[in-house]
């Protein structure tokens, strides 16, 4: 079994240090603590949360709450990430992910009043909420009314609230500078009105500081149908695109699958990608790399997402009275031969 002094052998820190670092208690260099945490996973360490419990009479159980909609979307590869970036941070420092799934649809509120109410009784040590709608919101409030730590993984900053959120706006930027330096003039952004603002936010950002024309695309609404559906989509919505008077010579798409659906549906309409039309897509899901061509694709960092909601919870449960807000975790393209 893996023990401080292993960790903190293989660190080439005190044991001091190493506990420090593990409790989350304390000051550690944050060059240190990320390596002790590296470590601390490589080496499989798992502290004895039982005996730390009966020890300081604290509880070592987080619970996460996620959310259930019409697509069963946090189910998904992107949700998981998050996950697994938590559950690796939290059991770094000896606490237990406990994850929960509340339904949005109106027929469960009363089951989900029930869990909140199991959760709350449960006394966790903290709790990270994924999510920002209203529902997120409520739920916050009254854990931070019974005093119970508690950190949200939005989409975008919530005054009041302490959140990770991802920067979409930045990743939407920064592709489209990318397409600009390769020398694309005609940017368009392909979506869906009401479900990427923070997208079209930084779309549109980056096309006035470029003097760029605005180009967007957009369907009325999705309305579900799940990741299928959107393909569709994007295959419906490239005969707009490749038709249009003034055609793009590039086009970010609100996610993979819209993307895949657009460069299926330009094959079809003699559209050569990427010579006379750039694709970008949205996430870096898997099935990014197996697009013919490659999708050139804004990654969502959400292990790291997760990991610092983690990192957030734990400084809040040391010290519970001060406020963090908003941390943002910033956006990077995957190049591929779509760009």
């Amino acid at each position: 079994m893996t023990s401080l002094k292993d960790i903190a052998k293989r660190a080439k820190l005190s044991i001091n240090t190493v506990s420090r670092a593990i409790r989350g208690s304390g000051y550690v260099s944050a060059e240190s603590r990320e390596k002790v945490m590296r470590i601390a996973v490589e080496l499989g360490y798992r502290p004895n949360r039982a005996a730390r419990s009966l020890r300081s009479r604290k509880n070592f159980e987080v619970a996460v709450i996620s959310f259930l909609g019409a697509d069963n979307s946090s189910g998904d590869q992107l949700m998981m990430e998050k996950f697994v970036g938590i559950k690796r941070r939290l059991a770094a420092s000896g606490y237990e992910m406990n994850l929960h799934f509340l339904d949005i649809n109106s027929e469960f509120e009363s089951a989900n009043l029930k869990l909140l109410d199991d959760i709350a009784g449960q006394s966790p040590a903290g709790i990270i909420i994924i999510g920002d709608g209203e529902l997120c919101k409520s739920i916050y409030r009254l854990m931070e009314s019974k005093q119970t730590p508690v950190v949200l993984i939005s989409y975008d900053v919530i005054p009041e609230m302490d959140c990770v959120y991802i920067d979409r706006l930045q990743g939407v930027r920064d592709a489209v500078y990318y397409l600009a330096e390769k020398g694309r003039n005609k940017i368009a952004f392909a979506g869906f009105h009401g479900i990427c603002c923070n997208r079209i936010r930084g779309y549109r950002k980056a096309v006035k500081e470029l003097g760029l024309q605005e180009i967007i695309f957009s369907e009325n609404s999705y309305s579900g149908g799940g990741l299928g559906r959107i393909f569709d989509l994007g295959v419906a919505m490239s005969g707009d695109i490749a038709g249009a008077k003034s055609r793009p010579d590039a086009v970010i798409a609100y996610s993979d699958y819209l993307a895949a659906g657009l460069i299926a549906g330009f094959r079809e309409y003699g559209v050569r990608i990427p010579e006379a039309m750039a694709v970008i897509g949205f996430d870096n899901r898997e099935l990014a790399a197996f697009t013919s061509p490659g999708l050139t694709t804004i990654a969502q960092p959400n292990f790291k997402a997760g990991e610092l909601a983690a990192e957030m919870l734990l400084d809040k449960i040391i010290k519970p009275d001060e406020r963090v807000n908003a941390v943002g975790v910033p956006m990077n393209l995957k190049i591929r031969n779509s760009t």
